[in-house]
C-alpha cells in the first residue's frame, strides 16, 4: 500500500529541495502522460465509426482505462507511485455529490423547473446499487490515474488549491475532444460541464487527502456517471426512461443544476479541509 502520509489527514507539498531530490519525478510524468495521450489517441483512431455515426463503446471503454496504462508505465519504467490506499469509512462520503445533486433534483422539481416521475425516480434508487457498481467497473480505469498517480504526485509538491487547478485542467482536457467530436455530451453544455469538474475535483481531492486512498474517488466518478449522468434513469436495454426530464441545459452532467451544486459542494469541503488542516500543522509545529 503506498501512502504520502499514513499518520495524519493531509498529504503536505515537498520543500522544493526534496522535490527536486525525488528520483525521476519528469521521467514519471512523462511515461504518465505519454502513455495516456498514445493509448486514448490509438483507441479513438481503431475505433473510429466507419459510417461517420455514433461510436461503440468501446471507444469509451479504452479511453477510460488510457490514464490507468500512463499510472503503470510511470510506476514500472519510472518508479513512479500509485496511491492504492485501503477502502475505509471514507470511501461512503463518494456518494455525497450524488445524493446532494438528488436533493437539489428534487427541490428543482417542486420549483417547476422540469418534470419528476415519481415511479421512475423509486425505480431508478432501487437498482442504483447495481448500476452504481457496474459503472465503478469503469471509472477505476480513470481513477488509478487521476487520484491513484497524478493527484499524490502533484500534490507533493503544491498545495491543495494549485493541485486541484492542475489536476482538474487536465481532467478537462481528457473530456474535450469527445465532446468536440460530438460522441460524449455536448458542446452547449460545456460551460456547465467545466464547473461540475471544478467541484468535482474539489470534493475528491479532499477525500483524496484525507483517506489517502483512491477508492472514494472511484465510488464518487461511478456514481455521478450511474445516476446523476444519466437524471436518475431507468435503463432496460437501448431505452433510457430518465426520473427527471426536461431542458438539457439543467439537467444531466452537462447540466447547470448538478454543476452549481457539486461546485458549492466541493468549494465548501475545500475550504474545511484547507483550513484545519492548516489549524493542525500551526498546533503540531513546535
Amino acid at each position: 500500500m503506498d501512502e504520502l502520509n499514513p499518520t495524519g489527514p493531509v498529504s503536505p507539498p515537498l520543500d522544493r529541495a526534496t522535490a527536486t531530490r525525488t528520483k525521476g519525478y519528469g521521467a514519471q510524468l512523462a511515461w504518465y502522460f505519454g502513455g495516456v495521450v498514445v493509448v486514448y489517441l490509438a483507441g479513438v483512431a481503431a475505433l473510429w465509426p466507419a459510417d461517420g455515426g455514433a461510436p461503440s463503446s468501446m471507444v469509451f471503454l479504452v479511453v477510460m482505462f488510457a490514464p490507468t496504462v500512463g499510472a503503470l508505465l510511470a510506476r514500472v519504467l519510472a518508479g513512479g507511485r500509485i496511491q492504492w490506499g485501503m477502502a475505509t469509512w471514507w470511501i461512503l462520503a463518494g456518494l455525497v455529490p450524488s445524493a446532494t445533486v438528488l436533493l437539489t433534483y428534487l427541490l428543482g422539481a417542486g420549483l417547476g423547473w422540469y418534470h419528476l416521475d415519481a415511479s421512475l425516480l423509486g425505480s431508478a434508487l432501487l437498482v442504483a446499487p447495481v448500476s452504481i457498481l457496474s459503472a465503478c467497473l469503469s471509472a477505476v480505469g480513470e481513477e488509478i490515474g487521476w487520484r491513484g498517480f497524478l493527484w499524490p504526485a502533484v500534490r507533493q509538491r503544491a498545495d491543495f488549491w494549485r493541485s486541484s487547478l492542475i489536476v482538474g485542467v487536465v481532467w478537462w482536457l481528457y473530456h474535450v475532444p469527445l465532446i468536440l467530436l460530438g460522441w460524449y455530451g455536448s458542446v452547449s453544455g460545456l460551460p456547465a460541464f467545466t464547473v461540475a469538474i471544478v467541484g468535482f475535483v474539489l470534493f475528491v481531492g479532499v477525500l483524496t487527502d484525507r483517506s489517502h486512498s483512491l477508492w472514494p474517488s472511484v465510488l464518487a466518478h461511478g456514481a455521478w456517471n450511474a445516476v446523476v449522468a444519466t437524471s436518475f434513469a431507468v435503463i432496460t436495454g437501448a431505452t433510457r426512461m430518465p426520473a427527471f426530464s426536461g431542458a438539457e441545459a439543467l439537467l444531466g452532467e452537462f447540466g447547470w443544476v448538478a454543476a452549481v451544486t457539486v461546485l458549492a459542494l466541493g468549494a465548501g469541503v475545500a475550504m474545511w479541509h484547507t483550513r484545519t488542516s492548516a489549524q493542525a500543522s500551526a498546533e503540531e509545529s513546535p
